[in-house]
């Protein structure tokens, strides 16, 4: 079986594909789109997000990774929809048309396609939650997330105001996550008119009064089969609920500890994974909010086999190494045996056929990578 990685840049998407996980072969398409999130359909059509200063969000959809096809439908806020200030603050430096001045809220990126229960979700900046449910040829607001109570005090990350985590929940399809920089995670269980914040155990939450906002989760991964287990990579720290994000613990034990800037303790990092067969799950921490590069500048992946405690994966992967991970640049193949693929902010890939427990170089010289999505063929 052969695997294709889709790679997310600011300068197009490379296409790699490989019959034996050794040997690749790259093609680079979309070129001058910036590219930012891709998922593939019950019929194998791959969907590519992408986003322009100049013409806004598109998605491209193909049937065989080798001619792309622009949609003509994208998602869209209602006109009359109000945009966050400090958001639009932090993105002003890409709004070239002024579309900001108004203070309207817009779709300016989408973090996140995710597939599930016949429908194709979207998780955009502003933060927001939409759905196709004809395959990308038109798309609704999900007003339930979309209009959430007390989002007006939903404070930005760095990067703005981004939803990008969509979890499901392969046995109920009313049942769905949405993680959100900074705002926290929320989950809805009546097929999206509700949603309730999940962030009880997460500092700063506190257990009689858990935060509604605030929570800087990174991002968060699960079994779809098995969904009220999950794994959440924090700003504070590497978490763990049994309960469908009802509460959370810390799991760190043996992941490397970092100071953050505020002085708090706990292990910084963006990406996290989880393969399927196994149910092993994969971090890549960095170095605190301060350096985000790799403690010691050794460059690992660190895995977890029960689900509590860590080991290191560095075999293959280089020291003296001083970028970072993307959040969305960790993906796995779900084959047997696993593969694991990774994109680091300098523009190379590496990969493993051992579920980590040796790398090599796929690719590089690549533009700084935003995403990673893995697809058995």
């Amino acid at each position: 079986m052969s695997v294709a990685l889709i790679v997310g840049t600011p300068k197009g998407a490379a296409i790699l594909t490989s019959k034996d996980r050794r040997n690749w072969e790259r093609e680079f398409v979309l070129r001058g789109w910036p590219v930012t999130a891709s998922a593939r359909d019950d019929r194998g059509r791959t969907y590519i997000a992408v986003n322009s200063p100049n013409f806004g969000v598109a998605l491209f959809s193909s049937d065989d990774l080798k001619s792309w096809k622009q949609l003509e439908a994208a998602p869209r806020y209602r006109l009359e929809d109000r945009g966050n200030p400090e958001h639009h603050r932090l993105i002003a430096k890409e709004d070239f048309a002024g579309l900001l001045k108004g203070g309207g809220r817009f779709v300016d990126q989408i973090w996140t396609l995710h597939w599930a229960h016949g429908a194709l979700w979207a998780g955009v900046s502003e933060a927001g939650l939409f759905v196709s449910r004809d395959r990308g040829q038109s798309w609704q607001p999900i007003d339930g997330f979309n209009q959430q109570p007390g989002r007006e005090g939903w404070a930005p990350g760095f990067g703005g105001l981004g939803a990008h985590t969509i979890l499901s929940d392969a046995n109920n399809p009313n049942r769905m996550w949405v993680g959100v920089s900074a705002a926290g995670f929320f989950r809805t269980d009546d097929g999206g008119k509700t949603w309730n914040p999940k962030n009880k155990g997460v500092n700063p939450a506190v257990d009689n009064a858990p935060a509604t906002t605030g929570q800087c989760v990174h991002s968060v991964t699960h079994d779809p089969r098995n969904a009220n287990v999950m794994f959440r990579q924090e700003h504070r720290g590497v978490h763990r609920s049994d309960d469908g994000g009802d509460s959370w613990q810390v799991i760190e034990d043996g992941l490397p500890v970092t100071e953050l800037s505020d002085g708090h303790h706990c292990s910084f990092g963006f990406p996290s994974t989880i393969d399927l067969k196994s149910g092993q799950v994969f971090v890549v921490p960095l170095d605190g909010d301060n350096f985000r590069f790799p403690r010691g500048g050794q460059l690992a992946v660190y895995r977890t086999k029960n689900g509590r405690t860590w080991e290191a994966l560095s075999k293959g992967l280089p020291a003296n190494c001083f970028t970072a991970v993307l959040r969305g640049s960790l993906a796995a193949d779900q084959m047997d045996p696993g593969g694991l693929y990774f994109g680091t902010a300098s523009g190379v890939i590496y990969g493993s056929d051992s579920l980590g427990e040796s790398w090599r170089e796929v690719a590089s010289g690549l533009p700084r990578i935003m995403s990673v999505e893995a697809y058995a063929n």
